[in-house]
């Protein structure tokens, strides 16, 4: 008679067949962390701004108005050569304006530049007005506007009056409104005029509300638009066995382990390259996807849960990594609590289906068959990312 670790092996090995059969088409056309990033630091005058803006060089390839030399570089000698046609690309990508006259932009220099551990190329802009300027407003419109990536987000650091002011803007909220420095109440003709329009208003956004508000909704939305976490979080949840208990440790060693990265690597303490943690990250689910095929011991599963943990940090701090100036204690809560918030959520929802999986009269481990998918994912993942490199 057939031993059960035997059965598990060869069931195992079917499960992982058709796993291939249904997933691999999946895996090969989604992404996890693709969402671009870029960085505004704005220094508003009172007929002047000085708007110094940063971006990933591998994302502005993707909308550069000359082809790269070679590879997924931007040469020096490219960027020197085209000023003229990065100021008609600023042009299509910010829009200032100054008590409703809009501002011509300059392109001051472009040049090669290292934040948050990140390649960037940093093009310094300047915008000039004729007078004094009362209220002004800056559309951000990169990458979204034109369909390239919808998901894109700027963290925008405004410095006006003597205040430091921090804003993220995406598809959502891409126009910012910016009293003048000394200026007194805003046009209320412009303001009524746009009022349909995803304006941040500068004044009311320096609150401690808004900043709670905009990074736990950011710790959300990149848990949830992360495939490859939800996935890792998925196959600890089939781990648990839907067990109170085991829940509670796994998820638990998850969170204290991303945790600690997390505010170490976004306050720029500790870092570990994207090219290191990728892989990394596929490699735990691929680990916790045999682990619960092979079953493992939960000692060691909490053990190497923590672990991984650690790695999934880093890739959540990428976000923040580089945007944390000033106050840096309340958008750093915010952002952990967003993610456990979705965490959460997540937990929420897939405990009962699993629950309910387990009631349907049919001769069919569900937890076997979900962790052989993830497994698939997680090898195809982590295939993908090393030969990429």
């Amino acid at each position: 008679m057939r031993s059960r670790t035997e059965l598990n092996i060869r069931k195992s090995f079917f499960v992982f067949l058709l796993a291939i059969i249904v997933s691999i088409s999946v895996a090969s056309t989604v992404g996890a962390h693709a969402s671009s990033s870029g960085y505004s630091d704005i220094q508003v005058g009172s007929d002047t701004m000085q708007y110094h803006l940063s971006l990933v060089e591998h994302d502005l390839l993707q909308i550069f108005p000359d082809k790269a030399d070679g590879g997924d570089k931007i040469s020096d000698k490219q960027l020197s050569a085209s000023l003229g046609a990065l100021t008609k690309l600023v042009d299509d990508g910010i829009i200032v304006t100054g008590d409703g006259k809009v501002g011509t932009a300059v392109i001051v220099s472009a040049k090669h530049e290292k934040r948050a551990s990140m390649d960037m190329i940093g093009i310094d802009i300047r915008y000039k007005f004729a007078a004094p300027v009362k209220q002004y407003l800056v559309q951000y419109n990169f990458f979204w506007y034109s369909g390239v990536d919808p998901a894109h987000s700027n963290y925008a650091t405004i410095q006006v009056g003597g205040q430091t002011i921090q804003q993220v803007l995406g598809s959502q909220n891409y126009i910012v409104q910016i009293q003048g420095p000394g200026a007194g109440a805003g046009n209320p003709t412009m303001a009524s005029a746009l009022a349909s329009k995803p304006i941040v208003d500068i004044a009311a956004a320096n609150s401690w509300q808004n900043t709670l508000k905009t990074y736990v909704l950011m710790g959300m939305e990149h848990i949830w638009s992360g495939l490859d976490h939800m996935l890792f979080l998925f196959g600890l949840l089939l781990a648990s066995e839907q067990k109170v208990a085991k829940i509670v440790k796994l998820i638990t060693a998850f969170t204290v382990g991303h945790c600690i990265t997390l505010v170490l690597s976004s306050l720029e303490i500790a870092y570990l390259s994207p090219k290191i943690v990728e892989p990394l990250i596929a490699l735990s689910i691929l680990y916790i996807a045999f682990g619960n095929i092979w079953k493992k011991k939960e000692s060691a599963r909490v053990t190497v849960t923590m672990l991984f943990g650690l790695i999934h940090g880093f890739g959540f701090a990428e976000v923040l990594r580089g945007t944390l100036s000033g106050q840096m204690a309340l958008p750093l809560f915010s952002f952990n609590l967003g993610v456990e918030i979705g965490q959460l959520v997540v937990v929420a929802i897939v405990i009962p289906v699993l629950l309910l999986l387990r009631r349907v009269p049919l001769k069919i481990n569900w937890n076997l068959y979900a962790s052989g998918i993830i497994g698939v994912f997680g090898l195809y993942w982590l295939i993908e990312r090393i030969v990429s490199q």
